[in-house]
Protein backbone atom coordinates (compact mmCIF):
# COMPACT_ATOMS: atom_id res chain seq x y z
CA UNK A 1 0.00 0.00 0.00
CA UNK A 2 2.58 2.44 0.91
CA UNK A 3 4.56 1.13 -2.97
CA UNK A 4 1.40 2.10 -4.25
CA UNK A 5 0.96 5.76 -2.80
CA UNK A 6 3.89 6.86 -3.23
CA UNK A 7 3.76 5.84 -7.17
CA UNK A 8 0.65 7.41 -7.36
CA UNK A 9 1.80 10.79 -5.88
CA UNK A 10 4.89 10.43 -7.60
CA UNK A 11 2.95 10.88 -10.85
CA UNK A 12 0.66 13.57 -9.86
CA UNK A 13 3.94 15.09 -8.97
CA UNK A 14 5.90 14.65 -12.24
CA UNK A 15 3.07 15.96 -14.24
CA UNK A 16 2.80 19.55 -12.49
CA UNK A 17 6.88 19.77 -12.64
CA UNK A 18 5.83 19.59 -16.55
CA UNK A 19 3.11 21.94 -16.41
CA UNK A 20 5.25 24.62 -14.99
CA UNK A 21 6.66 25.31 -17.90
CA UNK A 22 3.14 26.47 -19.61
CA UNK A 23 1.16 30.33 -19.29
CA UNK A 24 -1.29 29.76 -16.44
CA UNK A 25 -4.33 28.84 -18.56
CA UNK A 26 -2.35 25.73 -19.56
CA UNK A 27 -1.43 24.75 -16.64
CA UNK A 28 -4.83 25.36 -15.11
CA UNK A 29 -6.03 23.19 -18.16
CA UNK A 30 -3.34 20.62 -17.65
CA UNK A 31 -3.87 20.04 -13.87
CA UNK A 32 -8.10 19.31 -15.04
CA UNK A 33 -6.82 16.73 -17.50
CA UNK A 34 -4.27 14.99 -14.87
CA UNK A 35 -7.08 14.96 -12.06
CA UNK A 36 -10.29 13.64 -14.55
CA UNK A 37 -7.50 11.12 -15.66
CA UNK A 38 -6.84 9.97 -11.47
CA UNK A 39 -10.70 10.61 -10.62
CA UNK A 40 -11.20 7.46 -13.80
CA UNK A 41 -8.75 5.81 -12.03
CA UNK A 42 -10.32 5.54 -8.60
CA UNK A 43 -13.52 5.22 -10.41
CA UNK A 44 -12.64 2.00 -12.02
CA UNK A 45 -10.72 0.85 -8.81
CA UNK A 46 -14.04 1.13 -6.51
CA UNK A 47 -15.93 -1.16 -9.68
CA UNK A 48 -13.58 -4.00 -9.10
CA UNK A 49 -14.16 -3.19 -5.48
CA UNK A 50 -10.88 -2.36 -4.53
CA UNK A 51 -11.65 0.65 -1.99
CA UNK A 52 -7.80 0.78 -0.76
CA UNK A 53 -6.42 1.22 -4.19
CA UNK A 54 -9.57 3.71 -4.69
CA UNK A 55 -8.81 5.59 -1.49
CA UNK A 56 -5.15 6.40 -3.59
CA UNK A 57 -6.59 7.65 -6.49
CA UNK A 58 -8.71 9.99 -5.13
CA UNK A 59 -6.02 11.22 -2.76
CA UNK A 60 -3.78 11.76 -5.90
CA UNK A 61 -6.38 13.69 -7.61
CA UNK A 62 -6.48 15.98 -4.71
CA UNK A 63 -2.51 17.19 -5.57
CA UNK A 64 -3.77 18.30 -9.24
CA UNK A 65 -6.99 20.02 -7.81
CA UNK A 66 -5.91 20.65 -4.28
CA UNK A 67 -9.61 21.28 -1.65
CA UNK A 68 -11.89 19.18 -4.33
CA UNK A 69 -14.71 18.15 -2.18
CA UNK A 70 -15.61 15.23 -5.07
CA UNK A 71 -12.02 13.91 -4.48
CA UNK A 72 -11.89 14.15 -0.58
CA UNK A 73 -15.53 12.51 -0.38
CA UNK A 74 -14.76 9.70 -2.63
CA UNK A 75 -11.70 9.29 -0.83
CA UNK A 76 -13.30 8.93 2.67
CA UNK A 77 -15.64 6.55 1.21
CA UNK A 78 -13.13 4.37 -0.29
CA UNK A 79 -11.45 4.64 3.21
CA UNK A 80 -14.33 3.77 4.90
CA UNK A 81 -15.36 0.72 2.76
CA UNK A 82 -11.51 -0.31 2.88
CA UNK A 83 -11.90 -0.45 6.71
CA UNK A 84 -15.76 -2.44 6.48
CA UNK A 85 -13.90 -5.19 4.39
CA UNK A 86 -11.00 -5.59 6.55
CA UNK A 87 -13.59 -5.69 9.94
CA UNK A 88 -15.81 -8.56 8.49
CA UNK A 89 -12.59 -10.37 7.57
CA UNK A 90 -11.89 -9.93 11.33
CA UNK A 91 -14.95 -10.66 12.59
CA UNK A 92 -15.63 -7.19 13.71
CA UNK A 93 -19.53 -6.59 12.29
CA UNK A 94 -20.33 -3.84 14.49
CA UNK A 95 -17.26 -1.75 13.70
CA UNK A 96 -17.65 -2.69 9.31
CA UNK A 97 -21.75 -1.40 10.33
CA UNK A 98 -20.43 1.75 11.57
CA UNK A 99 -18.15 2.41 8.54
CA UNK A 100 -20.75 1.39 5.87
CA UNK A 101 -23.21 4.00 7.77
CA UNK A 102 -20.34 6.96 7.32
CA UNK A 103 -20.58 5.82 3.25
CA UNK A 104 -24.20 5.92 3.48
CA UNK A 105 -24.66 9.19 5.35
CA UNK A 106 -22.42 11.39 3.05
CA UNK A 107 -24.82 13.07 0.67
CA UNK A 108 -22.53 14.00 -1.74
CA UNK A 109 -20.85 11.10 -1.70
CA UNK A 110 -20.90 8.05 -4.91
CA UNK A 111 -23.38 6.46 -4.86
CA UNK A 112 -22.19 3.80 -6.50
CA UNK A 113 -20.21 3.16 -2.92
CA UNK A 114 -23.00 4.17 -1.41
CA UNK A 115 -25.11 0.98 -2.94
CA UNK A 116 -22.11 -1.08 -2.29
CA UNK A 117 -22.34 -0.10 1.34
CA UNK A 118 -26.55 -0.73 1.55
CA UNK A 119 -25.53 -4.63 0.29
CA UNK A 120 -22.62 -5.05 2.45
CA UNK A 121 -25.05 -3.93 5.29
CA UNK A 122 -27.73 -6.31 4.70
CA UNK A 123 -25.51 -8.39 4.22
CA UNK A 124 -23.99 -8.19 7.70
CA UNK A 125 -27.67 -8.38 9.27
CA UNK A 126 -28.12 -11.99 7.63
CA UNK A 127 -24.42 -12.79 8.86
CA UNK A 128 -25.26 -11.67 12.67
CA UNK A 129 -28.36 -13.60 12.82
CA UNK A 130 -26.71 -16.87 10.92
CA UNK A 131 -23.89 -16.07 13.78
CA UNK A 132 -26.44 -16.22 16.63
CA UNK A 133 -28.02 -19.64 15.62
CA UNK A 134 -24.94 -21.24 14.90
CA UNK A 135 -23.14 -20.43 17.90
CA UNK A 136 -25.95 -21.47 20.09
CA UNK A 137 -25.76 -24.87 18.21
CA UNK A 138 -22.07 -24.65 18.79
CA UNK A 139 -22.56 -24.21 22.45
CA UNK A 140 -25.56 -27.19 22.54
CA UNK A 141 -22.75 -29.19 21.50
CA UNK A 142 -20.46 -28.54 23.38
CA UNK A 143 -22.50 -29.11 26.22
CA UNK A 144 -23.27 -32.82 25.07
CA UNK A 145 -19.62 -32.83 24.76
CA UNK A 146 -18.84 -31.68 28.62
CA UNK A 147 -21.42 -34.25 29.82
CA UNK A 148 -20.03 -37.15 27.80
CA UNK A 149 -22.76 -37.70 25.38
CA UNK A 150 -20.52 -37.82 22.44
CA UNK A 151 -22.61 -39.41 20.33
CA UNK A 152 -25.04 -36.52 20.57
CA UNK A 153 -22.53 -33.83 20.57
CA UNK A 154 -20.79 -35.93 17.28
CA UNK A 155 -24.26 -35.55 15.63
CA UNK A 156 -24.86 -31.83 16.09
CA UNK A 157 -21.34 -30.60 15.22
CA UNK A 158 -21.73 -32.93 11.75
CA UNK A 159 -25.28 -31.65 11.27
CA UNK A 160 -23.69 -28.02 11.55
CA UNK A 161 -21.08 -28.50 9.29
CA UNK A 162 -23.01 -30.01 6.84
CA UNK A 163 -25.00 -26.63 6.47
CA UNK A 164 -23.41 -24.70 3.10
CA UNK A 165 -23.81 -21.12 4.22
CA UNK A 166 -21.79 -22.42 7.42
CA UNK A 167 -18.80 -22.67 5.18
CA UNK A 168 -18.55 -18.91 3.75
CA UNK A 169 -15.82 -16.58 5.00
CA UNK A 170 -17.95 -14.87 7.74
CA UNK A 171 -18.02 -17.94 9.56
CA UNK A 172 -14.77 -18.89 9.60
CA UNK A 173 -14.06 -18.74 13.80
CA UNK A 174 -17.02 -20.48 14.46
CA UNK A 175 -16.39 -23.26 12.18
CA UNK A 176 -13.18 -23.70 13.75
CA UNK A 177 -14.79 -24.20 17.11
CA UNK A 178 -17.33 -26.91 15.32
CA UNK A 179 -14.80 -28.89 13.74
CA UNK A 180 -12.77 -29.10 17.51
CA UNK A 181 -16.28 -30.69 18.90
CA UNK A 182 -16.61 -32.86 15.84
CA UNK A 183 -12.76 -34.14 16.53
CA UNK A 184 -13.25 -34.29 20.03
CA UNK A 185 -16.49 -35.93 20.96
CA UNK A 186 -15.38 -38.49 17.80
CA UNK A 187 -12.00 -39.41 19.49
CA UNK A 188 -14.44 -39.70 23.11
CA UNK A 189 -16.68 -42.02 21.47
CA UNK A 190 -13.99 -44.17 19.99
CA UNK A 191 -12.58 -44.17 22.93
CA UNK A 192 -16.06 -45.28 24.92
CA UNK A 193 -16.63 -47.62 22.57
CA UNK A 194 -13.37 -49.59 22.84
CA UNK A 195 -13.15 -49.47 26.71
CA UNK A 196 -16.78 -50.74 27.04
CA UNK A 197 -16.06 -53.76 24.46
CA UNK A 198 -12.74 -54.63 26.72
CA UNK A 199 -14.79 -53.83 30.03
CA UNK A 200 -17.38 -56.54 28.56
CA UNK A 201 -14.43 -59.03 28.10
CA UNK A 202 -13.10 -58.75 30.99
CA UNK A 203 -16.39 -59.47 32.73
CA UNK A 204 -17.06 -62.21 30.30
CA UNK A 205 -13.73 -63.75 31.26
CA UNK A 206 -13.90 -63.44 35.14
CA UNK A 207 -17.35 -65.15 34.65
CA UNK A 208 -16.28 -68.18 32.75
CA UNK A 209 -13.61 -68.79 35.21
CA UNK A 210 -15.72 -68.15 38.15
CA UNK A 211 -14.07 -65.96 39.54
CA UNK A 212 -15.27 -62.29 41.35
CA UNK A 213 -14.44 -59.44 38.96
CA UNK A 214 -11.78 -57.87 40.87
CA UNK A 215 -10.60 -55.73 37.69
CA UNK A 216 -12.54 -52.90 38.21
CA UNK A 217 -11.15 -49.24 37.75
CA UNK A 218 -10.55 -47.16 40.55
CA UNK A 219 -13.02 -43.98 41.21
CA UNK A 220 -12.46 -41.55 38.84
CA UNK A 221 -10.18 -43.78 36.55
CA UNK A 222 -12.77 -44.73 34.27
CA UNK A 223 -13.21 -40.72 33.50
CA UNK A 224 -9.41 -40.77 32.01
CA UNK A 225 -9.46 -39.04 28.29
CA UNK A 226 -7.23 -40.97 26.22
CA UNK A 227 -5.16 -38.70 24.00
CA UNK A 228 -6.62 -35.20 24.93
CA UNK A 229 -6.76 -32.45 22.29
CA UNK A 230 -7.43 -29.07 21.85
CA UNK A 231 -7.47 -26.64 18.81
CA UNK A 232 -5.91 -30.28 17.38
CA UNK A 233 -3.17 -29.77 19.83
CA UNK A 234 -2.41 -32.42 22.32
CA UNK A 235 -2.82 -31.18 25.75
CA UNK A 236 0.30 -32.35 27.78
CA UNK A 237 0.82 -32.60 31.55
CA UNK A 238 2.23 -29.14 31.48
CA UNK A 239 -0.71 -27.42 30.14
CA UNK A 240 -2.95 -29.25 32.80
CA UNK A 241 -0.50 -27.68 35.39
CA UNK A 242 -0.47 -24.34 34.01
CA UNK A 243 -4.44 -24.65 33.88
CA UNK A 244 -4.23 -25.66 37.26
CA UNK A 245 -2.81 -22.26 38.50
CA UNK A 246 -5.10 -20.56 36.25
CA UNK A 247 -7.60 -21.78 38.75
CA UNK A 248 -5.65 -20.95 41.59
CA UNK A 249 -5.28 -17.83 40.57
CA UNK A 250 -9.04 -17.00 40.97
CA UNK A 251 -9.48 -18.21 44.08
CA UNK A 252 -10.56 -21.85 43.41
CA UNK A 253 -8.51 -24.84 45.33
CA UNK A 254 -8.02 -26.80 42.06
CA UNK A 255 -7.09 -30.20 44.21
CA UNK A 256 -10.99 -31.04 43.54
CA UNK A 257 -10.76 -31.30 40.28
CA UNK A 258 -9.26 -33.96 38.65
CA UNK A 259 -7.08 -34.01 35.39
CA UNK A 260 -9.80 -34.90 33.28
CA UNK A 261 -12.40 -32.25 34.55
CA UNK A 262 -8.98 -29.98 33.78
CA UNK A 263 -8.65 -31.74 29.95
CA UNK A 264 -11.96 -31.16 29.86
CA UNK A 265 -11.94 -27.21 31.13
CA UNK A 266 -8.96 -26.73 28.23
CA UNK A 267 -11.31 -28.12 25.70
CA UNK A 268 -14.22 -25.92 26.76
CA UNK A 269 -12.15 -23.11 26.79
CA UNK A 270 -11.04 -23.55 23.28
CA UNK A 271 -14.18 -23.78 21.76
CA UNK A 272 -15.05 -20.53 23.20
CA UNK A 273 -12.23 -18.95 21.80
CA UNK A 274 -9.66 -18.73 25.11
CA UNK A 275 -6.70 -20.08 26.35
CA UNK A 276 -7.58 -19.05 30.08
CA UNK A 277 -9.98 -21.58 31.97
CA UNK A 278 -12.93 -20.31 34.76
CA UNK A 279 -13.81 -22.33 37.51
CA UNK A 280 -17.08 -22.90 35.33
CA UNK A 281 -15.01 -24.70 32.94
CA UNK A 282 -14.19 -26.97 35.42
CA UNK A 283 -17.36 -27.89 37.14
CA UNK A 284 -16.89 -25.28 40.49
Amino acid sequence: MKKQFTTLFALAASLFLLSGCNNSQSNTNHNQQIYTKIMAQGDHAVKKHDYAQAQAYYQAALKARPDDSKAQTYAQQAQNLASAQKAVKNYSFAQAQNNLADVQDNSKGSASMKNTATKMLQTIKTVQKNRTQYRHRIETAATANDDHNYAQAQKQAIALMEITEFHKKYYGDLFKQANEILLTSSKNLQTTTADSSESKADTDTAHNNGQANDSHQAVGESDAIKNPTANGKKITAADIQKARKQLRDQGTQDAAASDSDIIRAIQKAATSGRSTITPADAGF
